[in-house]
């Protein structure tokens, strides 16, 4: 089950009618969560504030708090261009809904599968270091393209999770061991230039190989990929002389296909 970092829903709703229809969404997860904010409120932590008016949300996002936009019949025609998240029907709104804006506007990385060993979820900047440990190995270095110097790795992985992960959805995420919390790889899926197929890369740590940790993850990517409408394909590019990715690939039931270039071949699964 995903963690849930969203503590409280600060409510500065004025329209009455959106007030209650609010308190009223039936799911107690969220009801248990909600406050009404006053001006001078302390503010809490791991907390979304919703709003229903354009200064409103100005003034609190002026104050570095998250903000989403209440939509309803009576602030249709205002102007909200400056907040991110826009809702309406707070109904059909789910808890896990509103921690995912809360982490996005929050700067969190949000989690997007578990596994038996397993916690996938979307690389932060603190899994950085980990990452330069990785790629100190001559089996990573010498399979992929090297991370780029700090500063600059630090601007592309920022890039990344605002305009990746925020439009697409998916990515290469990073991959914990729920044992001990340790960053032990890179695994995810892109989309391609090919309608309905997503490229899969894998990586693993050198001192966390032999453990079946690859597969775990990829198989559950590969289910999590057929449950996404618009995926039809996975693809894979691996090196001729990667024995233990070809094998992978193998054990996913990929099929290899078409040599490319620079001692590459396509392995592919159609879903």
């Amino acid at each position: 089950m995903k963690s849930i970092s969203l503590n409280r829903i600060i409510l500065s709703i004025e329209d009455v009618n959106a007030l209650e229809a609010f308190r009223q969404t039936g799911d107690e997860r969220v009801l248990s969560r909600i406050l009404t904010y006053s001006d001078g409120m302390y503010p809490f932590s791991d907390s979304l504030y919703i709003c229903d008016t354009p200064d409103g949300c100005r003034k609190l996002i002026d104050k570095g708090f998250p903000v989403a936009a209440l939509l309803h019949e009576n602030n249709a025609s205002a102007s909200f261009d400056h907040v991110r998240y826009l809702l309406q029907d707070p109904e059909q709104i789910s808890l896990e809904d509103y921690d995912h804006i809360f982490r996005r506007l929050s700067g969190l990385p949000i989690e997007i599968l578990e596994t038996k060993r397993l916690l996938l979820r979307e690389t932060a900047l603190s899994d950085l270091d980990s990452f330069y440990e990785m790629y100190e190995d001559p089996l990573i270095s010498g399979f992929m393209e090297p991370l780029y110097p700090r500063e600059e790795e630090e601007a592309y992985q920022i890039n990344y999770i605002n305009n990746v992960y925020a439009f697409y959805g998916i990515g290469i995420w990073t991959v914990i061991l729920k044992e001990t919390g340790a960053v032990i790889g890179r695994i995810g899926i892109e989309y391609t230039d090919e309608a309905g197929c997503v490229e899969l890369g894998f990586m693993i740590s050198a001192k966390y190989r032999q453990k079946g940790y690859a597969y775990e993850a990829c198989s559950a990517i590969v289910d999590y990929a057929r449950q996404t409408e618009d995926i039809t394909r996975i693809r894979a590019r691996v090196r001729e002389d990667n024995a233990a990715s070809q094998n992978l690939c193998t054990k996913l039931d990929m099929v290899r296909g078409k040599e490319l270039n620079d001692g590459l071949s396509e392995w592919t699964l159609d879903l």
